[in-house]
């Protein structure tokens, strides 16, 4: 069975190659400081792993893990679509309108100049009544990100991509 990369694993892999790019050196230079072949360094940045069966689903506490893990999907997502009917979550309030949509109750979004306001008459649909936010990546599943109170969970399970997808195709043409 051919090596898939687990959600850790991947936003790892994407940092590394970030750093390195920045750094302006070559995988097989990386490999030389490191005394790592460069299919060791490639298959990191790739996030390639070596687990028959990756984990799709990342939990963590409200803190410096997962501000970090938001930070780096949000470098990383094309697109990143946000359900949050009470108010957007601090660290994802900052984002590029062109590629984020968000969607909240009308009066979290009063004091804002940069929204575009349209009425939602109602929505009736599984996982409609907690936020989630759907990062939409480049290479490999979409992310779906649970807030919680004292917690985070991200995941690539099909069962919450496929919902997911479900209700922001119900929500933009609602």
């Amino acid at each position: 069975m051919k090596p898939q990369p687990t959600l850790q694993a991947r936003l790892l892999g994407h940092e590394l190659r970030r750093i390195r790019e920045a750094s302006g050196l070559t995988v097989a230079e990386v490999a030389a400081h490191t005394g790592q072949s460069p299919g060791d360094v490639q298959r990191l940045e790739d996030g390639v792993t070596d687990a028959p069966e990756p984990e799709p689903t990342l939990w963590c506490r409200w803190d410096t893990t997962a501000t970090s893990v938001i930070n780096v999907l949000c470098r990383l997502a094309d697109r990143i679509d946000i359900y949050a009917p009470l108010g957007i979550h601090p660290a994802l309030e900052h984002l590029d309108p062109d590629r984020c949509t968000a969607y909240v109750l009308t009066g979290t979004a009063v004091d804002r100049t940069d929204v575009t306001i349209r009425h939602i008459t109602h929505v009736a649909h599984p996982g409609a009544d907690r936020p989630l936010t759907r990062f939409t990546l480049p290479n490999g599943p979409a992310v779906v990100l649970y807030p919680y109170l004292h917690g985070a969970q991200f995941t690539e399970e099909p069962a919450h991509l496929t919902s997911a997808y479900a209700l922001f195709e119900l929500l933009s043409v609602t």
